[in-house]
């Protein structure tokens, strides 16, 4: 079995200082391996050496699951993971592990324990073309389950409702639904992620949803039904989407992007009611790097694909955001959604 990037991982690893990367079960484990191991509260990892070779931390129930990533070092639930998680790290000083690795586990570990610097997060924001595709996918369902939504009768639904009833359409059609949607019925859309609930479902109204495909997500959000104010808002916030796609290209640092969507809800009167980032990448997570925010000078980069949401919220009243994915390609931005705003 393959694991991506290890020569570049390896080449890292080195250069961060460090003899090996500890990968959990978690979302880089599977981008690497393709693998999810149900590893639950039971210590298991894949063990990247700089100097070269893989070894395997895994409880025994996963032993012959993960033994084609590398030399494995099982443990029982009688003896514990102590012995084989120090026999995966053997000759290793210096360990890199993720973030969000239990702290539990990295107190474990037997070796000086440091941060990844971006190792993996780096990889992964550069979108292959397979994975582009699975984006696109994803995106298309999103697009089919917002058309949907325009057609219904709103008679007798709820916030709630909508939410169950656009759950079961997404399982139906062989894909995951989002665990947070947001339906927010009037005033209750000035909150940016409200809890969706039995408020009755008149316009106009916002939805914020998405699905999982081939494990990779689509996020989009459209307002229905908008009048008076909130319609000219929208307007507002259609526009800053606008002026954003129209100046994306590599290289433009991330808080540029924000800056381009900032600047045209600030000229029409609003900047203090856009109250969130523009944007966050999108991938084998609904939130990851990039996040287009202030404050950001990474640069956007070649199959970085993330979403552009501006949002005006205006607090008792009325709340609109418009967003797309969109995925930076060597000639610009293509967008992954096309349901009409």
């Amino acid at each position: 079995m393959n694991v991506r990037h290890l020569d570049a991982i390896r080449d890292a690893v080195r250069a961060a200082g460090a003899d090996a990367l500890w990968v959990h079960p978690a979302v880089d484990f599977r981008y690497l391996t393709g693998q999810a191991p149900l590893a639950l509260e039971r210590p298991a990892a894949l063990v990247i050496l700089a100097a070269g070779g893989e070894r395997v931390v895994a409880p025994e129930m996963l032993a012959e699951e993960l033994a084609p990533l590398g030399d494995v070092a099982a443990w029982s639930d009688g003896d514990g993971p102590d012995a084989a998680i120090a026999r995966a790290l053997q000759g290793v000083r210096r360990v890199l592990i993720a973030p969000d690795l239990p702290a539990a586990v990295a107190l474990a570990l037997p070796a000086e324990v440091a941060l990844d610097p971006g190792i993996l997060s780096g990889l992964r924001q550069r979108k292959a073309p397979d994975e582009v595709e699975q984006l696109r996918a994803a995106g298309r369902e999103a697009d089919a389950a917002m058309a949907w939504i325009a057609g219904l009768d709103l008679d007798g639904r709820t916030e709630r409702g909508l939410i169950q009833d656009l759950t079961v359409r997404f399982l139906t059609r062989g894909v995951q639904p989002l665990d947070d949607c947001v339906v927010a019925a009037g005033a209750n859309a000035a909150a940016p992620h409200h809890v969706s609930g039995d408020t009755p479902l008149t316009r106009p109204f916002l939805t914020d949803f998405g699905c999982v495909s081939g494990g990779y997500y689509s996020d989009m959000t459209r307002v229905h039904g908008a009048t008076g104010e909130a319609a000219e808002a929208y307007a507002i916030v259609k526009a800053a989407h606008d002026a954003v796609i129209a100046g994306l290209e590599p290289g433009l640092p991330a808080q540029d992007a924000d800056r381009l969507a900032r600047a045209v809800i600030e000229e029409a009167g609003y900047g203090e009611r856009f109250i969130h980032r523009l944007g966050h990448g999108v991938g084998l997570e609904i939130h990851e790097e990039p996040y287009l925010r202030p404050g950001n000078p990474k640069p956007l980069e070649v199959g970085h694909v993330f979403s552009v949401e501006p949002g005006i919220y205006v607090p008792g009243a009325f709340g609109v955001r418009y967003e797309n994915l969109v995925h930076l390609g060597a000639d610009g931005p293509e967008l992954l959604n096309a349901a009409p705003a």
